[in-house]
């Protein structure tokens, strides 16, 4: 409360907010509270309509009491509306941005990478299996030599030899169709 008393003028004014404030601060976390339904959020909006608030002590001292209530609740009640609002147009940008991503690439580039996709699982498909889960382990889980000989329970140089048969196994299927060029 210190914090807002400094930015009164009049001991007056002073005198009326502290008022205000030990009567409707509770209140207004309350509504806050009621509409955002988070803690901190509704502990901002208090703080910022106190704020707002002061700026208008004038007025409210002249109005009547329940006039000055219904405005300090108004207040609460804007500012919790209005930083949902904002978070929602956020959130809205965001996944605007993201689906602006998705749009932007061509209907040829995603068929093409489909069809890239189609091609390597048919190729993965004709690999031993053995090879097969080397490779997916490897490349797709990301898993070390280490980590895939402990979950095959073979050594570290039986993978690595796994691995390098596989991948020129592979590397002859994609001569073999004419996309990766013979080595003489």
């Amino acid at each position: 409360m210190f914090r807002y008393l400094l930015l009164i003028k009049t001991e007056r004014e002073w005198k009326f907010f502290k008022v205000i404030y030990k009567e409707h601060r509770n209140e207004m976390f309350y509504r806050a509270y009621k509409i955002l339904k988070n803690k901190a959020d509704a502990e901002d909006i208090v703080h910022e309509s106190f704020l707002a608030l002061i700026e208008h002590l004038e007025e409210l001292m002249e109005s009547e009491p329940h006039k000055t209530w219904h405005y300090i609740m108004k207040t609460v009640r804007n500012r919790s509306y209005n930083l949902i609002k904002k978070r929602k147009r956020l959130v809205e940008n965001e996944l605007e941005e993201n689906f602006q991503d998705i749009f932007e690439k061509s209907m040829e580039t995603i068929i093409e990478e489909s069809e890239q996709e189609s091609f390597i699982t048919e190729l993965l498909r004709n690999l031993k299996p053995s090879y097969r889960e080397v490779l997916f382990m490897q490349y797709y889980y990301e898993m070390s030599v280490k980590e895939i000989a402990e979950h095959l329970g073979k050594t570290q140089d039986n993978i690595r030899h796994i691995s390098a048969r596989a991948r020129k196994k592979l590397k002859a299927m994609l001569e073999e169709k004419g996309i990766l060029k013979k080595e003489e």
